[in-house]
């Protein structure tokens, strides 16, 4: 094996390499960051009779009903505070994810 080899306008095979590797190392840097900042980012909404928490997965964390939700909502009624909560959740998310990353959720 030859090393210090030139190649590509003088430079050496293992400069080349270094190069390559520090580029990765701070990519892989910058994505472990994203993910961390990802992992600590949640979203809660509190209709007062359902609280509710969602990470930036989408996955649901925490559902809080209050006791006379069982007794007080029929079972349509339910749903549709349920899917109140989810549907404030979502709009959360999308109205973060847009600040943060000028974009729509897919």
């Amino acid at each position: 094996m030859v090393s210090g080899r030139a190649v590509d306008g003088g430079r050496s095979d293992k400069a080349l390499v270094d190069e390559i590797l520090r580029e990765l190392r701070a990519a892989a840097d910058k994505w472990e960051a994203l993910v961390a900042e990802a992992e600590r980012i949640t979203y809660s909404v509190d209709l007062g009779d359902i609280h509710a928490t969602a990470n930036s997965d989408g996955k649901l964390v925490e559902l809080t009903l209050n006791p006379r939700v069982m007794t007080d909502y029929s079972h349509g009624e339910l749903a549709e505070r349920l899917n109140a909560a989810f549907g404030a959740l979502r709009q959360e998310a999308e109205t973060d994810n847009a600040e943060r990353y000028g974009g729509r959720l897919h």
